[in-house]
Order: structure tokens, then C-alpha cells, then sequence
């Protein structure tokens, strides 16, 4: 009778050990042997507030003194009552939206229109900061984090290569007892030196033309970041409501109670209700280009790229050539979309 040779359990247990030791010779859950994933397997990176995009208040009070703090002013003041929070973060540089993170508007453009990329470097290396700095953008109250967010997409737009939302903002930074001053920042010795700026990455941001607008309504997903009352339009304004085929999609719901961004897991599940994960195209609009830059980011955090339609409503709804549709839209499911896995 013959006997299966058994395989010494010494062997065994290296082998184990040297998984253990070596994680990348693991095989991840799920993954096939020979170690090729499935064809509609995406790796997303890091993500949440260890990603690259966005960071939390005790990460950037531990890297103070190496970073470079960006306080975005809204292009609109919409809080009422007095700022709860006096100062700012130590040599914060003082922006706003409408005068470093928008154009001047035309006629044919949206409200907030991009500014040119040399202005934006211009306005940043007069303060001493060059594309290789590490920039953080915090706003003052949590309910304007999508103006921070509109900074990141013109900074990253305009090649700086390492720019963060501070998650919270100032009311964030000051639970984690980050220091805050009156006073106002001393201005830069001098500026920073020419240097090269990622122009041909630009940030991995996508510029959606109105062109590309009505094409991702229909074929892929295009998000309306506004509130369901300027989603849905009046019966009295015949230019009120949005773009055809756009998925209502408002910003504050990636907000948790405390004014932090959901974790990854929520907000994949948030972009996934709203067919707007996979391969497919996925854009973003809003009134300005500001709130929907809320999105982009967002996107950014579970790996999928959200193009961002800057002139947006603001543009689309002056011009009497433009389809128009009112009324609540009709609900997308990813269930039945593979390329949404």
C-alpha cells in the first residue's frame, strides 16, 4: 500500500513566517492566484485624512513648522453672529476665494471663473511660497470648508505639487489646541525663486468645458452639488432648475455633524448611490465652482476623479440656448451598473 509523503511542518511554518514577514507576497482577500486582479479592481491609494488632499487638526499642529497655512476667505459671507473663533493660525497667509481663486468674470463665463495660473503663482510667490512648499488651507467656520476646497483645485490646478484641506478647519485646530494669534503675519523677506511648477500633471484636476457637460449628463454621471430648492427650480423662472440628466448631489451631506468629511467608507458609498464611481466620466457643478469643488475633493480621497464644471450654473442658466429641466430627477443606482464596483 503506498503512503501519501506528508510535507514537513517545518516548511509549513517558514513559509507562513515569511508571509507574515513580507507582507506584499501576501494575497489579498479576494484576489485570484497568480496574483493578477480582476479586471474591475481599482486600487485607490491612500485615502480619508492620511491622504495627500486633506489632513487632520493633530497631523498639522505636529508639522507647524514646516508648513505653510493658507486661510481661505468665502467669496460670500452666509454665516450670521460674530466669528466664534478670534485669530488665526500663527503666519497664516490671509486669502479669499474672489480676489486669489477666481477670475474676473465675462460675459459668457460663470461668476467664478479660473483665474490664469501665472497670477495665481504670482499672488503665492509674492508671500514666499513656491510649487514645493507644503501648503495647508483651513477656513474659519466648517460651514465654508468648500471654499478650502476650491483653493486646493486652483492650487493643484495652477502646479503646486503639496496642498491640504485642514479637516474641521480653525474649529478643528483649536480642540487640538493648535495655537492662534492676532496679529498680522510679517511679510516674506522676499519672494520665492521661479521655480518649475507641474504644469503637464496639473494636480490631476480636470477643467470641464461647457462642451463636455451635456456628454457626461448623458453618458456618464454629472453631479449638482446645490441644495434640492435650486436643484429642482421654480415654476416662476423659466431658467431655474439644471442641467438634463444631472444627479442632485448636495455638498453638505459629506459632512458629518461636527464639520469633519465622512470617512472613505461613507463617502464611497455616497458617490456609489449616485453612479458616480468606475471608469465612466464624472463631473461636478454648482452655482460658482465652489461648493461642487467640495466633490472634486471628496472624489480625490476614494480615488475617483471628479471633473469640474468651474462656470457652472451661474454660466449654463444665462445662456437661452442651454436645455433646462425642473423637477426632481430620477434615482440612479449603481446595483446595476458593473462599472461602479
Amino acid at each position: 500500500m503506498l503512503h501519501r509523503r506528508r510535507r514537513p511542518r517545518h516548511r509549513r511554518r517558514t513559509r507562513r513566517r515569511v508571509q507574515e514577514e513580507v507582507p506584499h507576497l501576501q494575497r489579498p482577500q479576494g484576489q485570484p492566484a497568480g496574483g493578477v486582479r480582476p479586471a474591475h479592481s481599482r486600487s485607490i491609494g491612500v485615502t480619508g485624512a492620511g491622504s495627500p488632499h486633506l489632513v487632520d487638526a493633530r497631523t498639522a499642529c505636529a508639522r507647524r513648522a514646516r508648513t505653510v497655512f493658507v486661510e481661505v476667505a468665502p467669496w460670500r459671507v452666509m454665516a450670521q453672529g460674530p466669528d466664534p473663533i478670534r485669530g488665526s493660525v500663527p503666519g497664516a497667509i490671509r486669502t479669499s476665494v474672489r480676489s486669489d481663486f477666481a477670475g474676473r468674470p465675462t460675459a459668457t463665463s460663470g461668476h467664478l471663473p479660473l483665474p490664469e495660473r501665472t497670477a495665481v503663482r504670482a499672488a503665492l510667490r509674492a508671500h514666499g511660497v513656491g510649487p514645493g512648499d507644503d501648503l495647508v488651507l483651513y477656513t474659519r467656520r466648517v460651514e465654508e470648508l468648500s471654499s478650502a476646497a476650491r483653493a486646493w483645485f486652483v492650487l493643484t490646478w495652477a502646479g503646486f505639487r503639496s496642498v491640504a484641506v485642514l479637516d474641521g478647519g480653525l474649529p478643528a485646530w483649536v480642540r487640538e489646541d493648535g495655537p492662534t494669534t492676532l496679529a498680522t503675519p510679517a511679510p516674506p523677506g522676499h519672494p520665492a525663486p521661479p521655480l518649475s511648477y507641474d504644469d503637464e500633471g496639473a494636480g490631476g484636476r480636470r477643467v470641464l468645458a461647457r462642451a463636455d457637460v451635456p456628454e457626461i449628463a448623458a453618458l456618464g454621471t454629472l453631479l449638482d452639488s446645490r441644495p434640492a430648492a435650486a436643484y429642482n427650480g421654480t415654476p416662476d423662472d423659466p431658467r431655474s432648475g439644471h442641467v438634463p440628466h444631472a444627479v442632485h448631489a448636495h455638498s453638505a451631506e459629506l459632512m458629518t455633524p461636527d464639520g469633519l468629511l465622512r470617512p472613505p467608507v461613507e463617502l464611497r458609498k455616497w458617490f456609489l448611490a449616485r453612479r458616480a464611481v468606475g471608469g465612466h466620466e464624472v463631473g461636478a457643478y454648482c452655482g460658482g465652482g465652489v461648493s461642487s469643488a467640495l466633490l472634486v475633493l471628496a472624489g480625490a480621497l476614494i480615488g475617483q476623479q471628479v471633473g469640474l464644471y468651474v462656470d457652472s450654473w451661474s454660466a449654463w442658466s444665462r445662456d437661452p440656448s442651454l436645455p433646462v429641466e425642473r423637477g426632481t430627477a430620477p434615482t440612479r443606482s449603481a446595483a446595476v451598473d458593473t462599472d461602479c464596483a
